[in-house]
């Protein structure tokens, strides 16, 4: 009987609502409405066979009215609340898109106590996400051929962080308002609900305001901070099939896996070799900032910012156009192989002076930001296209916003008198051809070992097309690896902490320099050393391995 109701609101959700209204109206059946559109669509599997809304699916390719999941990042809470008539004057149901068309009411007479009150907001494409995790989380093999006929056209683009990108964005219509004050912006939410095309909240002093995307929700599903869920400790895996996608539900019998140590270290290797030219130490340490993240807000304890100095910026491309871009390094397609969540700034100082790195507010509208990025993003800034000029005053407002990102890990939204700054959780990597950064301070600099011939450069600027891939199996091992580490949580036995603390007081003896940041840094990094190897516990061994790479990084740059 599931299946029959399942099958019927893949087809017809609306006349799904309608008979839940006949049956069971109630004072709350927004409510009841989420909790049996949920319950129905509970299994995985279940899940999976509601069609996606997404770029290779946009709202025009579905029917109107359709039933679509929608994985967003919420953008824009500020659109006004809307009034609704829960109940037409025929007795039938209301809200959800339906209303009551004209010359059907047999009173011209509202009846204002059925008046409910929806939530809007605007939700986008979730930027930066990459392609193996999407094709995790909707299930499916992703043909590129099936969206070159697409000509991808979005309402408001402004509302994205990177509008020149392929991305849909949607006015989402939120009706059960138990836990509305949850939805954050830039939280990665996937929506349930009705497609259909509806004039914009946003639009509201406009005489003919444009028909928008809307999505009216039935139900929600948060993620997990890392979008995708992977265990720590890791455990071992089902062998790979030709054509099935690799995902948590691939792996075996719950047994932990014992090879951390060696795939650790394959990846090092394999991030060396695709990315760093063969720089080991340049790979390790890009390894440990990729899987920090905010373990704590008060006090203080933000994932660490590395500069990579000593990169060579990309070879000059033979081009008429005088905005030619420049090529990606070959880092920003392993980062997107290996996590959910990445994304690559390419600065210039163009950028700098004219884009706009933090949400602004222009007539009651929340335009997008460069930096308005999930929770959870690893942000890949390359300094390889700065050439000598003049930053301007937007330049400097942009640099100091991302600099904010680095140390408080807060964004500024602007307002016409007015500006607050909102929690994220975005780890940076720089990637500087000087000795340090041109505009940043970072907690950790690491000078790049690599050859400087004009085959080497190149090999570090190479296409994403030709970065050679690890086995599926290998690669599905990597990205538990660092997935898991991500949501790792490391304990400090008091051995180990007193071994700390006898170490470091012998040290400051001799050096009266050493100060207690130094040591949080030490053991921020050593903790992500022990999550690099699923280890849950921090032992005296980890340390002194941790330590001693530090103490290598600052040599190197002393």
């Amino acid at each position: 009987m599931t299946a029959d109701y399942r099958l019927q609101a893949l087809e017809d959700p609306t006349a799904v609502i309608r008979e839940l209204y006949r049956a069971h109206s109630s004072d709350n059946f927004p409510r009841f409405v989420a909790e049996h559109f949920q319950k129905l669509f509970e299994s995985p599997n279940a899940f999976k066979r509601i069609p996606t809304l997404d770029v290779r699916r946009p709202p025009r390719t579905h029917k109107d009215r359709a039933l679509v999941r929608f994985r967003a990042m919420v953008q824009d809470t500020s659109l006004s609340t809307e009034m609704y008539l829960s109940q037409f004057s025929d007795g039938s149901c209301g809200g959800w898109g339906m209303y009551e068309t004209e010359g059907s009411s047999r009173s011209s007479e509202v009846d204002y106590t059925n008046l409910r009150e929806c939530s809007t907001l605007w939700a986008t494409s979730v930027p930066g996400e990459s392609e193996w995790s999407a094709q995790e989380l909707d299930g499916f093999m992703h043909d590129p051929s099936s969206t070159s006929q697409l000509v991808l056209t979005t309402e408001r683009a402004y509302k994205y962080p990177h509008p020149d990108s392929d991305h849909v964005g949607v006015q989402v219509k939120l009706y059960d308002r138990d836990g509305l004050e949850s939805f954050k912006s830039t939280e990665v939410v996937t929506f349930v609900g009705i497609l259909s095309s509806e004039p914009c909240n946003l639009d509201q002093t406009s005489a003919s305001p444009a028909d928008t995307p809307t999505l009216h929700v039935l139900f929600s599903q948060p993620h997990v901070p890392t979008v995708l869920e992977r265990s720590f400790p890791r455990i071992e895996r089902l062998p790979h099939r030709e054509g099935h996608i690799a995902s948590a539900d691939s792996r075996g019998p719950s047994r932990a896996a014992q090879d951390n140590a060696q795939v650790r270290d394959e990846l090092i290797s394999w991030i060396a070799d695709e990315a760093l030219c063969g720089d080991r130490v340049a790979a390790e340490w890009v390894l440990l900032v990729c899987i920090a993240r905010v373990q704590s807000r008060h006090p203080p304890l933000h994932p660490p910012t590395l500069t990579i100095s000593r990169f060579p910026p990309p070879p000059p491309i033979p081009s008429t156009l005088p905005s030619a871009s420049l090529p990606l390094p070959a880092l920003s397609a392993v980062l997107q192989l290996l996590l959910p969540l990445a994304h690559t700034l390419p600065l210039s100082l163009d950028t700098l002076n004219k884009s706009q790195f933090v949400p602004e507010s222009k007539d009651e509208d929340l335009h997008a930001g460069v930096l308005q990025l999930p929770q959870g993003t690893v942000l890949l800034v390359t300094e390889g296209g700065v050439r000598e000029g003049q930053l301007l005053e937007r330049g400097v407002f942009n640099v100091r916003a991302l600099q904010d990102v680095m140390d408080a890990q807060t964004l500024s939204y602007v307002f016409p008198y007015s500006q607050f700054s909102f929690p994220t959780d975005i780890t940076c990597i720089v990637l500087s051809e000087g000795r340090k950064s041109t505009f940043f301070r970072t907690d950790l600099n690491v000078p790049l070992k690599a050859p400087t011939t004009p085959a080497a450069i190149a090999s570090l600027y190479k296409p994403a097309e030709e970065v050679t891939l690890p086995s599926a199996d290998k690669l599905a091992a990597f990205r538990d690896l660092v997935v898991g580490a991500r949501s790792g949580k490391v304990q400090v036995p008091e051995d180990t902490s007193e071994y700390i603390q006898t170490g470091f007081v012998r040290e400051r003896q001799n050096d009266r320099a050493l100060a207690a940041d130094d040591l949080i840094r030490q053991m921020t990094i050593a903790k992500l050393y022990a999550l690099s190897l699923h280890e849950p516990s921090l032992s005296v061994d980890i340390w002194r391995r941790a330590k001693e790479l530090d103490d290598q990084r600052k040599a190197s740059v002393a």
